[in-house]
């Protein structure tokens, strides 16, 4: 089916949740974006993660508690919600419904992915660079962040860890569908910060964020190789886990309900069609 063949009209429909309607529609507008506006969404998403991560050290610093740090950290999440920016792995659940209904290609959303994450990269690369030159106190913890990443092996221990980390961020996805109020919304996100920030979660935009630090203030060993020979495997791990361990399921619910609408609609038609066969002949 051609992009010109694609319905693009909202969803309306009484078979399926208002939710599921709402997720599809919203599908449409992301997908629908020009590849500057996608670029420049996916920038501030990483500089507003990179604010997260700057609350996160603050904090740490000031308290020597990891826990309280990565609740520091969740102000980044909160921030691209509230701003409506985009991180890649924010894209498994609602621009993939709307190629799952046929309301877009494929292609649309390959274009959504990869200039999302195009410009996560570029803004991971600003805000690590602001960060260096602003705060010199941070270094030596970009330093031993960097190299713990870069150095990471890609085993099934670490696979795992990326794909969590995919669906925790598709999870917090799907809690933003399921309500119209914004207090939740913010509480979803700051529970998925939260979470990727003090469980061991792999995640490729943070993590490059981290690396990238280790790259402005010269950390040795760290370089752009040591980025892309860790971060194509964890964006792979982190699209596996949202997609396979939290969207799949929605769309297999929502084409059991297509299936089942469409055999509603067959069958009433062929009643109706029975029924103006017998009224003709009587």
């Amino acid at each position: 089916m051609s992009s010109s063949q694609l319905d693009h009209s909202p969803v309306i429909d009484d078979e399926i949740s208002e939710a599921t309607a709402n997720q599809i529609n919203e599908g449409i507008t992301r997908l629908s974006r020009s590849p500057l506006v996608l670029a420049i969404t996916g920038i501030m998403g990483s500089l507003e993660i990179g604010i997260g991560l700057l609350a996160e050290f603050s904090v740490y610093e000031a308290t020597g508690s990891k826990m309280l740090g990565s609740l520091a950290f969740a102000i980044g999440l909160i921030i691209i919600f509230l701003a409506h920016s985009e991180l890649f792995t924010e894209g498994f659940l609602v621009p993939v419904s709307a190629v799952v209904a046929g309301k877009k290609s494929i292609w649309s959303l390959l274009k959504f992915w990869s200039m999302t994450f195009i410009g996560n990269i570029i803004g991971a690369a600003i805000i690590m660079w602001l960060l260096a030159i602003g705060y010199p106190n941070m270094h030596n913890y970009l330093m031993e962040k960097a190299l713990h990443y870069a150095e990471m092996p890609l085993d099934g221990e670490h696979f795992v860890r990326a794909a969590l980390g995919g669906m925790i961020l598709t999870l917090v996805t799907r809690m933003h569908q399921h309500s119209e109020e914004t207090m939740p919304k913010v509480l979803a996100s700051a529970v998925g910060g939260f979470l990727l920030s003090a469980t061991g979660i792999i995640h490729s935009i943070l993590d490059t964020l981290f690396i990238f630090g280790g790259l402005m203030v010269d950390a040795p060993g760290i370089t752009l190789g040591a980025w892309a020979a860790f971060v194509w495997w964890v964006a792979l791990a982190n699209l596996v886990g949202g997609l396979l361990l939290v969207s799949s399921f929605r769309f297999i619910r929502f084409k059991s309900l297509q299936r089942s609408q469409s055999i509603r609609h067959r069958d009433s038609a062929d009643g109706a069609k029975v029924e103006s066969e017998t009224a003709d002949q009587l």
